[in-house]
């Protein structure tokens, strides 16, 4: 297979594991993320997150840039049912466009994670049957809106704010994947740190969805630096203005009678807090080790005179980020 048609399929892979994960959420937040049909969604969309994961790094290891972009999910919405339907109709189509992929790459370990993704979509569609016979004629009943339970300013603020750890997730994801390979426990640590936005960004959108509001999750827009240290820059910035607008935001009148998002919004103060500091220290090796390498020496020693390790920025160890 031509390299640009590869890489147009791995990316096209991407996208649409993007939607699956999007699409699963959307519809547990909507059911509620503490019934049993919203925690198999939460599931799934969990082993999709590792999909998009396993996809993302393998881009990244071709130097090449990730599609960050969510792909087209086509689904009724009408009911629980027919949402089910358009589940199993989706991952049917992944099931075999995995298997046609997996039969056409050279690469063995490229093969086996497409099997894997399509075996697992056998899995997805399975579980969706199941629930669809589950659920019965009751799961037919179309979707009522509920009465919101928030003013239209702090729906429009939820709005955003949910844009925004959008934004963070994907910006993490896409610095991980394209600084996987040449600075591994770098990636690593935005993959989490990734995550624990995700948490965030499911506060604002289930409440938002329990309200009846419509989540498009439109793309944000990232940071596409190429060079880690203006990447780790933009990282630091947004989860600092993340930080500072959870502060305010939990000092807002209207939480008084929300307490329990107001427990978590400080949370949320903490936990920013905490992925500030993580980042910033990465940085702040990443900025050391570069002015190592660049100040000139013929002998690294220390005032004993024994030579000390080389520790380009390229070869950060997990050590060093500690």
């Amino acid at each position: 297979m031509e390299r640009d048609r590869f890489v147009e399929m791995l990316n096209q892979d991407l996208a649409d594991e993007h939607a699956s994960i999007l699409r699963y959420l959307i519809h547990a937040y909507q059911v509620g993320e503490d019934t049993p049909l919203g925690q198999m969604l939460l599931s799934t969309a969990r082993e999709e997150m590792w999909h998009m994961n396993w996809l993302g790094d393998e881009l990244g290891e071709l130097g090449v840039e990730p599609r960050m972009d969510k792909g087209y999910y086509p689904f009724d919405g009408t009911s629980n049912a027919s949402l089910l339907r358009s589940y199993v109709a989706w991952e049917a189509n992944l099931i075999k466009l995995y298997e046609e992929q997996a039969d056409q790459v050279e690469s063995k370990e490229l093969k086996r994670i497409l099997r894997q993704l399509g075996w697992e979509s056998v899995t997805h569609l399975r579980r969706f049957e199941a629930w669809l016979e589950k659920l019965g004629s009751e799961g037919e009943e179309p979707f009522e809106e509920e009465a919101a339970g928030f003013t239209p300013d702090m729906l429009a603020r939820f709005q955003r704010e949910m844009g925004a750890q959008y934004k963070l997730v994907l910006q993490h994801l896409r610095h991980a994947f394209v600084f996987e390979e040449p600075h591994p426990p770098v990636g690593s640590e935005l993959e989490l740190t990734a995550m624990r936005h995700m948490k965030h960004l499911s506060h604002f959108a289930e409440e938002l969805a329990e309200s009846g509001e419509d989540l498009p999750f439109d793309f944000p827009g990232v940071d596409m630096s190429r060079e880690l240290e203006p990447a780790l820059k933009s990282d630091l910035e947004l989860t600092e203005e993340a930080r500072d607008r959870f502060i305010m935001f939990s000092q807002d009148p209207e939480l008084s009678e929300h307490e329990g998002l107001r427990i978590e919004l400080d949370t949320m103060v903490t936990r920013t807090g905490l992925l500030t500091t993580v980042v910033g220290e990465i940085l702040e090796d990443v900025e050391g080790a570069g002015k190592a390498e660049a100040a000139p020496s013929d002998c690294p020693c220390d005032t004993s005179g024994d030579a000390l390790d080389d520790a380009p920025a390229s070869q950060l160890t997990v050590g060093s980020l500690k």
